[in-house]
């Protein structure tokens, strides 16, 4: 019979990262923002975790996954965690029949939306995609699903293996989707509010759906202003909704030679304390020429969600670009 006491503190916080798989910013971010637990010290000042610690953060990350906002659930004792995550877990089994996902691997639904958009069958890649966002987390469906549908639907078509007409059709019904997606994401009133779009002359829009979605998911209010936005109208609605940040994507290449101006122009529109995160193949390919004061640059959508998830406060503040790490 273990009689060890789960109270102790024993577990430093490279080890508790492993476990509840939360990185060091937000689990830092956490405890200083919503007080989730409250670690030890050593003599040296290391933190120090006890087990009963380890499974509270591991529910409150489940809880996150499944699309809570970490402000809803920070305050809850742990049965009742225990209770709710039991609860969306029996949900999404249940939301996901006849034909249950959850045994189903996230590559099986990507292969099943691949093919629905080869054979031009919309109404099968609606229902694989929205059967996949009430069985999978929001991450999972945006990093292992479409973004990577996205791009096999571009190489197709730049190949010449997929005709416009595909690429048309599957287009509309993923941004529908998202479209959903992003309204049935419950926001706490009062959230921060982030907008994404894009910038004048791009109108490639599924990079900043994608980022509304993502941010939604951070408990942010995701705004999505559409495509094609020149400066000055990026940066009104932005100061009207009052927004602590705003996400922009760029991916068409024929919008490189103004790009850098572009993003200047909204960098000195907003208020300094305003973050303007710019992500997409052309803004990661342009990095040195956009590397200005209070720009970050995103290489990845859990890049975007990781830094999210500090919230406004925190340390989160506009800092010179420097690419956030893995």
């Amino acid at each position: 019979m273990n009689t060890e006491r789960s109270d102790l503190p024993r577990h430093p916080i490279r080890v508790v990262a492993r476990r509840t798989g939360l990185t060091l910013a937000v689990l830092r971010a956490w405890e200083k923002r919503y007080a989730v637990v409250v670690p030890s010290r050593t003599e040296g000042g290391q933190r120090l975790y006890s087990d009963d610690d380890v499974e509270r953060l591991t529910l409150l990350h489940r809880a996150v996954e499944e699309g809570r906002a970490i402000s809803q659930v920070a305050s809850m004792p742990t049965e009742q965690l225990q209770e709710l995550v039991r609860e969306d877990q029996v949900e999404r089994r249940a939301l996901a029949s006849p034909e249950p996902l959850g045994s189903t691997s996230v590559a099986r639904v990507l292969e099943n939306a691949q093919g629905a958009v080869t054979q031009m069958d919309t109404a099968e890649l609606e229902r694989t995609l929205t059967r996949a966002a009430l069985a999978f987390s929001v991450p999972a469906v945006v990093d292992d699903i479409v973004v990577p549908l996205l791009t096999k639907i571009g190489t197709a078509w730049e190949s010449g293996r997929m005709g416009p007409a595909h690429e048309h059709l599957s287009t509309v019904v993923i941004r529908r989707f998202l479209e959903w997606m992003l309204g049935t994401i419950a926001v706490t009133e009062g959230a921060p509010v982030m907008v994404a779009g894009t910038p004048a002359g791009e109108k490639h829009e599924l990079g900043a759906l994608l980022s509304a979605v993502s941010g939604a998911a951070e408990g942010w209010n995701g705004v999505f202003l559409g495509p094609d936005l020149p400066a000055e109208e990026l940066v009104e609605a932005a100061v009207r909704l009052e927004a602590g940040v705003v996400t922009l994507s760029c991916v068409d290449p024929q919008t490189e030679p103004g790009l850098a101006d572009e993003i200047l122009r909204i960098r000195e529109g907003l208020p300094d304390e305003v973050l303007l995160m710019v992500g997409g193949p052309l803004a990661i390919s342009n990095e040195a020429a956009l590397s200005f004061e209070g720009v970050e640059i995103l290489h990845t959508f859990k890049e975007m969600r990781e830094r999210l998830s500090l919230g406004p406060g925190s340390g989160f503040q506009p800092s010179p670009a420097t690419p956030l790490t893995p």
